[in-house]
């Protein structure tokens, strides 16, 4: 009997200390979405944006001011550092879907599937005025589950429609 008891200690003992580590986690996660959320907004305020859509990926979020015609992205590089940039729309000549594949040996394809191979998806912006193209990433492999891959593919979709629809919007009739 003594043997159960110790038994069922030792498991309660796994189980408490598991749950104490994903609760760890939970806090650090939330802690983290918090400060890039809050440097999100004091970003916002401090270019005079209002945001009409946003949309929260891993480590980034995108935020449109469709009345200013911008782009803000945030991107928490890690604990203390952000890297941001304002995309104006006024600016770019086009936005397209990138796909990057690692490398695919010959053959490869009998047997597994090209997402297989698929490393990142991304929100490409190609600039009129010779401007180095900026890419937002939606998808990492390395951070992402492939069975997400869809999800992420689809917001990136949605945001190309929106920007290609205020790109050809403004442009005007000679």
């Amino acid at each position: 009997m003594s043997t159960i008891i110790v038994a069922a200690i030792l498991i309660g003992a796994i189980v408490a200390i598991c749950l104490l580590l994903i609760s760890i986690d939970n806090k650090q996660k939330h802690k983290q979405m918090n400060q890039l959320l809050n440097r999100f907004s004091e970003l916002g305020t401090s270019h005079n944006l209002s945001f009409s859509s946003q949309n929260v990926l891993n480590n980034c979020i995108i935020g449109l001011d469709g009345i200013n015609r911008k782009l803000l992205v945030l991107t928490q590089i890690d604990n203390t550092s952000f890297d941001d940039c304002v995309v104006d729309l006024d600016e770019v000549k086009n936005c397209t879907i990138k796909k990057h594949y690692g490398n695919i040996k010959p053959g490869d394809l009998k047997n597994k599937k090209l997402e297989t191979y698929l490393e990142r998806v991304s929100l490409h912006f190609d600039f009129h005025n010779g401007k180095e193209a900026i890419e937002v990433p939606f998808y990492k492999h390395a951070e992402n589950s492939i069975y997400h891959l869809e999800d992420f593919e689809h917001r990136a979709q949605h945001w190309k429609q929106i920007l290609t629809k205020m790109l050809n919007g403004s442009k005007k009739i000679a």
